[in-house]
């Protein structure tokens, strides 16, 4: 199956249970700006759900599920202006999924789900259960609301067999059905699955305990639509971003980012938090979307400028322009050809962090040894796209002649080119050299100066010296929350 998505094009009137007083039917749909809502954890085995219309109600009733229980439906209790009801005999990790149904001016109105995991005494640093929960802020300062806001989650629960999330926080694996399953979407006359939910759906999802290679798609005013074969992009007049992450509950460490290395499409925070390491961080981009735009019109060289649209920005690695045969496709070459040089007649030496590498060029190749344990190593002179695209000499598999040694040194070489260091390696691991010389990565170079504490993840190998927007725990329980904020 391939699932694909630009720019990675391989990756992939409700009715209400009566009860107790309770109303039987809903005769509209809520407007989130009729109320705020939440939860409030008490202790480890409590917690109170409330609500607080922006107008006075007459009554609000909440409605509950968790699991092996049945379905509880409760008139709230009116406590000033917040109505409230405490839920008992909760253990850390409980899911409860709640909505809630309030009178306005006569009216019913009947509000989205949401979802809240209980953290019981330790929260979610202590293990629990092992999910976490992730909550979407919507930040785009009221361009787009909740129910235009889509989340397409992509990931896989067990190696090699990808799934899509539901909102409810349970996996299901993807297959060719799906295409044309009941609910389905359509554009342009062909059928997609539909994998997709609104934040007016679920502003909060419980994430697994096991999600490997996890995609986060946002979009707004249309969810993406994932083919499960190979076509044309659907997708290339929809505004989207995405957030990777990669957790396994009691084996593998949390770890995400934002990212810009295949494009920007939409500024993005990562707020995440582990009460009991200390952990929490901001990453990700503040500034609205005009910002971003206009600010890297003004920024970037006229190689770069045409890898904006109104849509998105394309990574160099991502456009055509920087591909064989494209216009930008020497871009760097003159400056390749000058490193390559300079090392032929000055040894190259390098000291990444204790790790110490020497060589020299011959014939177009860098050979030279690890000089901690006398390894050897060679790489050949890399093109502009193997550069931008941190492949090819700079990226050899195995089954091409190379090693993790090998990689090693095309990593930091190809992180250096970007960067404008490469001619002097005193510069390598000094932040504050970076991207001060030409020719460099003008869109790397921008997309660090308007990110948290210039952290971006712009270019494949933009965590060589820490330099990217990634966040990972120091242990392998679950994190207590993840927020991402949708900007526009």
């Amino acid at each position: 199956m391939i699932i694909r998505l630009r720019p990675l094009l391989a990756v992939l009137a409700a009715a209400v249970v009566t009860g107790g007083g309770l109303v039987t039917a809903v005769v509209a749909d809520a407007a989130a700006a009729d109320y705020t809502q939440g939860v409030t954890s008490l202790n480890a085995t409590q917690a109170r759900i409330w609500f607080k219309p922006t107008t006075p109600s007459a009554l609000v009733d909440v409605h509950y599920l968790i699991a092996g229980i049945p379905q509880q439906n409760f008139r709230m209790a009116k406590n000033g202006g917040t109505w409230q009801r405490t839920v008992s005999n909760l253990a850390a990790g409980t899911v409860i999924t709640y909505w809630f149904t309030y009178e306005k001016g006569g009216p019913l109105f009947d509000t989205p789900n949401f979802t809240y995991i209980h953290g019981g005494g330790g929260g979610g640093g202590g293990g629990g259960s092992g999910t976490f929960p992730m909550t979407f802020a919507n930040n785009t300062h009221g361009t787009w609301s909740n129910s235009r806001i889509f989340i397409t989650i992509l990931g896989q629960a067990v190696p090699g067999q990808w799934s899509y999330l539901k909102s409810n926080g349970t996996w299901t694996h993807i297959n060719f059905a799906d295409t044309d399953a009941p609910g389905h979407l359509t554009k342009n006359g062909r059928n997609y699955p539909n994998m997709a939910f609104t934040v007016a759906q679920a502003s909060t999802v419980p994430i697994p305990t096991s999600t490997l290679g996890g995609r986060v798609y946002i979009s707004v005013g249309s969810p993406v639509f994932i083919p499960v074969s190979p076509d044309n992009d659907p997708n290339l007049d929809v505004f989207f971003d995405w957030y990777e992450c990669t957790y396994v509950f009691g084996q593998v460490a949390f770890g995400g980012n934002t990212t810009q290395v295949d494009e920007f499409g939409l500024p993005i925070t990562a707020h995440l938090q582990q009460a009991a390491s200390g952990y929490d961080r901001t990453a990700g981009i503040t500034q609205t979307r005009a910002q971003v735009l206009s600010g890297y019109q003004a920024a970037v060289g006229a190689a770069f400028k045409g890898l904006a649209n109104q849509f998105r920005i394309l990574a160099p690695r991502t456009s055509a322009a920087f591909k064989p045969g494209g216009a930008q496709a020497n871009f760097l070459q003159p400056h390749i050809d000058q490193v390559w040089s300079f090392y032929a007649t000055h040894q190259w030496t390098e000291n990444d962090h204790g790790v110490i590498y020497s060589g020299k060029v011959s014939g177009n190749v860098l050979s030279g040894t690890r000089t901690n344990d006398g390894a050897p190593f060679s790489i050949r002179k890399p093109t502009t796209t193997e550069v931008f695209e941190c492949s090819g000499a700079l990226a050899l598999g195995n089954d091409q002649g190379g090693n993790d040694l090998i990689r090693a040194v095309g990593r930091d070489f190809c992180a250096a080119l970007h960067r404008g260091v490469a001619l002097n390696t005193a510069d390598w691991f000094t932040p504050s050299r970076y991207y001060q010389s030409n020719p460099k990565d003008d869109y790397a170079a921008y997309f660090h100066s308007v990110s948290l504490n210039n952290r971006s993840y712009a270019f494949a190998y933009d965590d060589v010296n820490d330099q990217s927007s990634v966040q990972i725990l120091g242990n392998a329980n679950p994190p207590d929350h993840l927020t991402l904020g949708i900007g526009w």
